[in-house]
């Protein structure tokens, strides 16, 4: 019973809904559509006053006015003003940061540097629209100084493969910097930057000039004012060439010296200029003189600067600017060298003679003369001794005894000996022993004693 009654009651709930929203819809649908239009046209009849807040950007005027007493001001506070403008909704809305005029006139600053801040709209309406602005401009006042400076120039990138930046030119060359003396002692070069990542020829831009401190950073200061706002830039894009560099040796180094070889690093370098002039170059020679010379302080080393041989219009890169020469200096030194004579090679015997040392001396005494780090290492056991018997016929013969040297060394004592030199007997005859008295023979006279030794 009580489920059926709930039942009815829903039923008449429904019934009652559709009633109220579906009984005559399409009135109702007029009715809020007309109350709609009602109220928007009550609202653009009526017009309403409202105020909206801008943020503009405040422009100074009259600078003239300080600068005919010398001076340069640099904004502290007030450099954006915010404005309100009060008007119709209608004109209110339509206006933008662009239609309102913040501007501070500085030949009325006052004694604290400071001068009110003037808003207007730039542009009429077609009724009355109020601003105000509270805010005040306040500036710093400096003494202006002037100076100029010869601008350098600054490239950024990489140029095309095989490619290097040669010459940069400014026009102009010099500029004229105006500002806040402070601000003005701070300044070390004044460059312009110009991009050359990719290039294959020459180039030629406009570009800003930048004012940098001692550090290399960029100094900004509403003071500043250059004579040219724009610097004509023009980059010229040069071919570049890898070049041996050769040493051209020359003069006599200190006496009792001797050099030994001069070399230098890096042996290549590399140089740009045109196609044309680098065609005629193969190799950098430079000249190196090693008069008057020792090694008193070790080996010999130079830096040498690379554009000092180049010819005109060619350049070398700056990793290649300087290269070091070295040349090496030794002392001669003399060295005492002991042989036996057993050990004396007899060379170019007849080949129907036979050759043999006479005497007793069992002992040679060689001296050499060569550079001390060659000496140094010449060991007794590496010294070949040999006595030239060359078209010497039957006889007893007094001959220097000489050592076969590397290149730099000579021998400056020769020691003699008595070389005996007999025809064969048979051809199964012995060769005489060398250093071994031989057996007399007749029609020879065998000398005594010793031969004499003489220095070169």
């Amino acid at each position: 019973m009580d489920k059926e009654k709930r039942e009815e009651k829903k039923q008449n709930f429904i019934e009652l809904y559709k009633k109220i929203f579906f009984n005559n819809l399409s009135i109702k649908l007029i009715s809020i559509v007309g109350a709609v239009l009602v109220w928007l046209l009550i609202i653009n009849i009526d017009d309403p006053y409202k105020t909206k807040t801008f943020l503009v950007r405040v422009e100074t005027v009259n600078e003239e006015a300080l600068h005919s007493v010398n001076k340069v001001y640099e904004i502290v506070e007030g450099s954006t003003a915010s404005v309100s403008v009060r008007g119709k909704r209608s004109i209110v809305d339509k206006l933008t940061t662009d239609d309102i005029s913040a501007t501070a006139d500085l030949s009325e600053l006052s004694s604290v540097n400071a001068v009110a801040i003037k808003v207007r709209l730039k542009r009429g309406t077609s009724s009355d629209v109020a601003l105000e602005c509270s805010q005040v401009l306040k500036v710093s006042l400096e003494d202006m100084d002037k100076k100029q400076w010869r601008l350098t120039v600054e490239t950024e990138g990489t140029p095309a493969e095989g490619f290097y930046v040669g010459e940069c030119t400014t026009r102009p060359a010099v500029i004229e910097v105006t500002g806040g003396s402070s601000v003005i002692d701070r300044i070390k070069t004044v460059r312009v930057t110009v991009n050359v990542n990719g290039a294959s020829q020459n180039i030629t831009k406009s570009v800003e000039p930048v004012a940098y401190d001692k550090r290399g950073n960029r100094i900004s200061s509403s003071t500043l004012s250059f004579s040219d706002s724009m610097i004509r830039v023009r980059a010229k894009l040069l071919q570049r060439k890898t070049v041996p560099v050769k040493l051209k040796v020359s003069g006599t180094p200190a006496k009792g010296y001797e050099f030994v070889e001069a070399g230098c690093l890096p042996e290549e370098i590399e140089i740009a200029g045109s196609e044309k002039k680098l065609s005629q170059i193969s190799q950098i020679v430079i000249p190196v003189d090693v008069t008057g010379l020792t090694n008193a302080y070790g080996d010999v080393e130079k830096e040498v600067l690379i554009e000092d041989y180049l010819p005109d219009d060619i350049t070398v890169l700056e990793d290649y600017q300087r290269i070091t020469v070295n040349i090496t200096i030794e002392k001669r030194i003399r060295k005492k060298i002991q042989i036996q004579t057993t050990k004396v090679m007899l060379s170019n015997v007849g080949e129907n003679f036979l050759a043999a040392i006479y005497g007793n001396m069992s002992i040679l005494d060689l001296v050499v003369e060569g550079r001390e780090s060659v000496l140094e290492e010449l060991s007794e056991a590496e010294v070949s001794a040999y006595v030239d018997c060359l078209g010497l016929e039957e006889g007893i013969h007094t001959l220097p005894v000489k050592i076969e040297l590397t290149d730099g060394c000579k021998q400056i004592k020769k020691p003699k000996v008595y070389v005996l030199i007999s025809k064969k007997a048979s051809s199964n005859e012995a060769s005489p022993v060398p250093g071994r008295t031989p057996e007399p023979y007749e029609g020879v006279a065998l000398p005594t004693g010793t031969p004499d030794s003489r220095e070169d």
